[in-house]
């Protein structure tokens, strides 16, 4: 194993470590004296969450036609139309 192999490899399992000694705190309750917030229906969590969804999907769809919409580039006309090619007086 070569220098630059074992510094990595070190550094890498150096940062897992970081990160999952960083995560540990999540794990924890919240605490007593917390109030606990008014509960939703499963119709309020349907609007917020697919909601949320939905807006992204249209927002992403129309984002998606807005940027693919100078792409088209038509056929040229067919040999022997009355139609001239663009330029051309």
């Amino acid at each position: 194993m070569s220098a630059m192999t074992a510094l990595r490899t070190s550094l890498s399992v150096l940062l897992a470590t970081v990160v999952v000694g960083m995560a540990v705190p999540a794990f924890a309750d919240s605490p007593s004296t917390w109030n606990a917030g008014p509960a939703r229906t499963p119709l309020e969590n349907l609007v917020f969450f697919g909601g949320a969804v939905v807006g992204l999907f249209v927002l992403i769809t129309l984002f998606s036609l807005l940027i693919s919409r100078n792409n088209f580039v038509p056929d040229p006309p067919e040999p022997g139309s009355d139609v001239q090619a663009h330029g051309h007086h």
